[in-house]
């Protein structure tokens, strides 16, 4: 009896139900957010390196997603890179993506957003892979 191929849609469906999945996306998401902040200020792995007092090859493996991350080791790898670490936590229903928006654009570009919002919780829904240009105002 030959077995029925699952698609796509009801893999992911499967993956999502479990936890490793989750914890695959934020490190992906996390270190994906760390590469565009020193490519931004134009920190190179060496200098992100020696300001952690730690090697190349870590930063490498860090960049590569291949570290299991504390909340302290996330913190001093943002603050390094002159950022900060922004935890979110949303019903499961409300897949989206979180995004910045500068103070100076909040009211004029974004509808919805008031003067102390800093973040907007955006459904993925129907979006593409990747953000696409909608999402420029997320300076």
């Amino acid at each position: 009896m030959a077995k029925k191929r699952k698609s796509f849609q009801q893999l992911l469906a499967e993956a999502k139900k479990r936890d490793s999945f989750w914890v695959a996306r934020a490190i992906s998401a996390f270190t994906e957010e760390l590469h565009k902040l020193a490519e931004q200020r134009k920190i190179s792995r060496a200098e992100l390196a020696r300001r952690l007092g730690t090697s190349p090859a870590y930063i490498t493996k860090i960049f590569g997603g291949n570290v299991n991350f504390t909340l302290e080791t996330m913190v001093r790898l943002a603050r390094a890179l002159g950022g900060q670490l922004h935890l979110h936590v949303s019903p499961q229903e409300h897949e989206g993506l979180w995004l910045w928006v500068s103070p100076e654009k909040r009211q004029k570009s974004v509808s919805g957003f008031v003067a102390a919002d800093e973040y907007r919780l955006v459904p993925t829904t129907g979006l593409e892979e990747g953000i696409d240009e909608r999402f420029t105002f997320a300076a």
